[in-house]
């Protein structure tokens, strides 16, 4: 394990000519975000730059700068390039098809916010205290001295915004929204952006926002709360993963919920998305299954029949919630 810092990250940058970028499967804003402001800024300074992903850009992130330059991993051609960077991804299996390009580079480097982090690149910076990957990525470009252009500033908005749930949860402390007062100088057009990202929706979320509050189910006396979105669901609102963003946080901004779930039923998996509020810890529940995340939102996959699966995530937060989760 090499744990490194911004300027151990500034140094092999300098003596990369080629870098390849990317993050995690099915890519969030803050993936998406932190990950098109390191491209802004290392193609302005010269270098021959690459970011390759698993899954197509997500719709409502289409708008970003230089997100049509975002490449699908699966099929990719190329000479392995001299340097490798990933953000916001806490496990290199998350890279998903990624992961063989990021490997075959020179070296490689991750920065990531999740305590859930495995370590798994040459070098690793990991700040868990961080809010988001973006918050890091401003950090490096900081210590590079860097120019934080009106894209740039849009892209590192997206990002902290997108993980802090606009911010309302999270590590979030008076230098997230210092680093926010640099993103306005430069111009950042956040009434355009935060419309965007944090109001609109499409149709095909709306749909199945609307199945979700309708198999809304209360347990433990209120305290918590889990909604399901079924194969049948997905397919009558013609439907696909990335349309579950932010749904799961329905089911837990309600009087007297402490935790919640959103199950959904996919083809590749059963996948949950959980919520809390402090102290409890849902990472815990979601690293036993094979996922992570942070304290407050945490997400896995299991294999198996919905209903099998449904039983023992509505037990194992069951016992979360009332203290008893110990393994």
């Amino acid at each position: 394990m090499n744990i490194g810092t911004y300027q151990d990250v500034l140094a092999h940058i300098r003596e990369a000519r080629t870098i390849l970028l990317t993050t995690h499967r099915k890519a969030d804003g803050d993936a998406m975000g932190s990950m098109l402001a390191l491209y802004l800024y290392l193609t302005a300074i010269g270098k021959t730059v690459r970011m390759v992903v698993q899954d197509a850009v997500q719709d409502n992130l289409c708008f970003l700068p230089e997100a049509q330059q975002v490449l699908r991993a699966q099929g990719l051609t190329g000479q392995p390039d001299d340097l490798a960077l990933s953000v916001d991804a806490s496990d290199m299996e998350l890279l998903g098809d990624a992961a063989k390009p990021f490997f075959a580079a020179g070296f490689t480097i991750q920065i990531d916010h999740h305590r859930t982090n495995t370590h798994f690149a040459q070098l690793n910076v990991v700040k868990d205290t961080a809010s988001s990957a973006g918050v890091m990525v401003y950090e490096l470009l900081e210590a590079a001295g860097a120019t934080i252009t009106q894209d740039i500033a849009t892209c590192l908005y997206t990002a902290m915004s997108t993980d802090a749930g606009n911010f309302c949860f999270g590590n979030l402390d008076d230098q997230v929204f210092e680093y926010m007062a640099v993103l306005m100088r430069a111009g950042l057009p956040i009434v355009q952006t935060a419309r965007q990202l944090h109001l609109m929706r499409s149709r095909e979320q709306v749909m199945l926002l609307g199945r979700a509050l309708n198999s809304l189910q209360f347990l433990e006396d209120g305290r918590l709360t889990m909604m399901q979105l079924t194969a049948q669901d997905f397919a009558e609102c013609v439907a696909s993963c990335e349309h579950t963003e932010r749904i799961v946080n329905y089911a837990l901004n309600l009087p007297g919920v402490e935790m919640c779930f959103l199950v959904s039923e996919l083809h590749d998996g059963i996948k949950f998305g959980l919520r809390s509020i402090a102290p409890h810890d849902v990472s815990l529940v979601a690293k036993h299954f094979g996922g992570g995340g942070h304290a407050l939102a945490a997400g896995c996959t299991m294999q198996g029949i919905l209903q099998d699966c449904v039983d023992i995530m509505k037990n194992a937060l069951t016992r979360l919630l009332n203290g008893q989760w110990h393994l």
